[in-house]
């Protein structure tokens, strides 16, 4: 049997994320490669670190999302000692919400 190597594991799943061009094929794509559960799993990592980077408390993220604090903490970590991954996503948000502003 083969060593894993996660490096060319996460090579393809990247590859894969970004041969996908629109939001409808990425939808498609994402229903097919996840369960429900997942995605809301994901969806839910999602608010909680957008919450965190926005200045909620763990108590107030708690409260809005039906998660426990040790899964809101497992985030904070990640966006404290991680490579910045929701950092990027959080700030090219931000800026994203500028633009449309901009525009009207």
């Amino acid at each position: 049997m083969d060593k894993i190597n996660l490096n060319k594991d996460t090579q393809l799943v990247i590859n894969s994320f970004f041969k996908v061009k629109t939001k409808k094929n990425l939808a498609k794509f994402i229903e097919d490669l996840f369960s429900p559960e997942e995605t809301l799993d994901l969806a839910q990592r999602l608010k909680i670190a957008k919450l965190i980077l926005d200045g909620k408390t763990y108590e107030e993220i708690a409260a809005e999302i039906p998660v426990s604090t040790s899964t809101i903490s497992k985030i904070g970590q990640v966006i404290k000692f991680g490579k910045g991954g929701f950092a990027v996503l959080h700030n090219s948000t931000k800026v994203q919400k500028v633009k449309e502003v901009v525009k009207t």
